[in-house]
């Protein structure tokens, strides 16, 4: 077993004239050990990104290493768990460089698409510990 501590640090000076914004928070989190790591170069039809069957709960961080194109990420939550248009797949956009940090309950397979051209999505999937 080893042990993931991600943080999150958000500032600014000037996002509100009332106060400037200072929020930090740590975490530990117990993980398996290692991690999957890959780069996915990514089209504009949606495929498979991580499929539920081959994980358990997990710490998912997703990078959009593209300088312009918009990457999607979703899942359908419907009973099929299949990849389609349903209005309600899509729960992450990461535009240009953005990147983010989640956990997942490996219910559901998540899938990706772009909004255009080809860009690469880096991924980095860590098993929390049973």
């Amino acid at each position: 077993m080893a042990t993931l501590t991600p943080t999150l640090t958000l500032a600014s000076t000037d996002l509100s004239s009332a106060e400037a914004l200072s929020l930090s928070v740590t975490d530990s989190l117990s993980v398996a050990g290692g991690a999957q790591s890959f780069q996915k170069v990514v089209s504009n039809t949606k495929s498979n990104l991580l499929l539920a069957s081959a994980y358990t709960k997990s710490y998912v961080f997703l990078q959009n290493l593209d300088s312009s194109i918009v990457i999607h990420i979703g899942m359908d939550t419907e009973a099929d768990d299949t990849i389609d248009n349903d209005a309600t797949d899509l729960f992450i956009e990461l535009a240009a460089g953005e990147f983010a940090f989640f956990p997942w309950s490996s219910t559901y397979n998540l899938h990706v698409d772009a909004a255009s051209g080809t860009p690469t999505l880096e991924v980095r999937v860590f098993q929390a510990a049973s």
